[in-house]
């Protein structure tokens, strides 16, 4: 049986089981449709409720969540915690900053949000651009830790869904030798 978030996220079309290949060249069995949680508002709310909940004893200043879909999770967490946002963007040099009005005060308390963890680039680099404004990362949450290994980013973590996903190398990728169909990240047009 299924644990109920897993069940919620078959069900919004979330995760999806078949041949993917991954933004990184490599390939899944799995991938996950982060922006179909984001087109029905009450499941994302659901979801980042499960945030809140997990950081409402914890003194949280401001919820940033790094471009794109950590925007609008940050958003709703702050909502539901009843205090301020921000976004942490790309700098077009391989990091993050916090800009477009943004100030956070010097040892402000911040929540980092984000969509799904893989690597944890955009979080280290989110991470960095607090840091940067002189503020004290509080914890870092997401919504689906996909990541093979636990990753330690030095702060509390906090996942709603955890998955290991193994993925492949697309010489080495027991999917390709079956031949199932290669399906883009993103989108369902295959490759193959």
């Amino acid at each position: 049986m299924k644990e109920p978030i897993e069940e919620l996220l078959w069900e919004s079309g979330v995760l999806l089981k078949g041949h993917f290949l991954l933004t990184s060249g490599l390939h899944s069995e799995f991938y996950f449709e982060k922006f179909k949680v984001l087109e029905k508002p009450e499941v994302t709310s659901l979801l980042c409720s499960k945030i809140a909940i997990q950081f409402s004893t914890s003194k949280i200043d401001r919820v940033i969540g790094p471009t794109t879909g950590g925007i609008i999770l940050a958003y709703e967490v702050a909502r539901q915690l009843e205090t301020l946002t921000g976004i942490a963007e790309e700098d077009g040099k391989g990091g993050r900053t916090i800009r477009r009005g943004t100030s956070i005060e010097k040892g402000e308390n911040i929540l980092i949000v984000d969509d799904v963890l893989t690597t944890g680039g955009s979080l280290k680099a989110t991470v960095e651009a607090v840091l940067a404004k002189k503020g004290l990362v509080s914890g870092i949450a997401v919504l689906i830790d996909r990541s093979p290994k636990t990753l330690d980013l030095g702060y509390k973590m906090y996942a709603v869904y955890k998955k290991v996903v193994k993925n492949y190398l697309p010489d080495d990728c027991p999917l390709c030798r079956k031949n199932i169909p290669l399906t883009r990240k993103g989108g369902i047009k295959e490759v193959k």
